[in-house]
């Protein structure tokens, strides 16, 4: 019996070894597509908005990025700026401290999707925001027409991959910041594990293919190179979610 048990183990190691061998060999040599032009990722954006929500909502909810995101809304305050707002997935999330909210996204059909949430006002935060503050605008963000200073609070969340050129978002973002203010970002990037790393650089054309987004960027480097001060930080997943508070100016 216990000859036939082991026997049974090894059998059934081998299936599951001889199948991830022949995995991995199909994955690597699967033809890599070329990466998408600025206009075809913009395509790309169009065409996932109306069922964007649906795809992600239980991915966010059992990961934990809804919680990241409620926490997020929960410190927003005064006058906010939200880059890349999407579908307005952090809507839901903001409180009373909002005295205004300017959401921005390169895609119109994504920000169609926000203002049904603002019109709707649900609030998960307690303290719902008032709808008729919010404003929606089609927006580059690495060329934000919006006065130096001009808001206490900017939020970002899972943009950083998206820009055709971060470091001009986040110029724009420290740009546009006050002083004393805050930018939040949640945001995912490159793996602190090297074997997902070079998960992440084998699938990246299939991924900015399927989602237009750039999943292996370096974020805290791109911050810091921006000239952001980082006051905190957290990272979950095995090191590809970003939590960043930041402010303009040291201190």
């Amino acid at each position: 019996m216990a000859f036939f048990s082991t026997s049974r183990v090894r059998l059934v190691g081998g299936v599951i070894a001889y199948g991830t061998g022949v995995g991995i060999a199909y994955e690597i040599a699967r033809p890599i597509p070329p990466l998408p032009s600025c206009k075809e990722r913009c395509c790309t954006f169009n065409q996932l908005a109306p069922g964007y929500d649906r795809e992600i909502e239980r991915d966010e909810s059992s990961s934990g990025i809804l919680d990241l995101r409620r926490q997020l809304g929960a410190q927003a305050r005064g006058r906010v700026l939200e880059v890349a707002g999407g579908t307005g997935r952090n809507v839901p999330f903001y409180s009373s401290r909002v005295s205004s909210l300017l959401i921005t996204d390169y895609s119109e059909p994504m920000l169609q999707q926000a203002a049904r949430k603002v019109a709707e006002g649900t609030a998960k935060s307690g303290a719902a925001l008032d709808r008729n503050r919010v404003t929606l605008a089609v927006v580059d963000a690495g060329a934000l027409a919006l006065p130096d200073k001009s808001f206490d609070t900017i939020v970002d969340t899972f943009g950083i991959c998206s820009f055709e050129k971060p470091e001009a978002a986040l110029q724009e973002m420290k740009r546009c910041c006050a002083d004393d203010g805050e930018i939040l970002l949640l945001e995912h990037g490159v793996s602190s594990w090297s074997v997902l790393k070079w998960w992440q650089q084998h699938r990246l054309n299939r991924h900015v293919v399927r989602w237009g987004c750039y999943w292996n960027r370096d974020i805290l480097e791109l911050v810091e190179q921006s000239g952001l001060h980082v006051r905190a930080v957290e990272r979950r997943h095995l090191g590809t979610t970003y939590y960043l508070r930041c402010s303009p100016t040291p201190g």
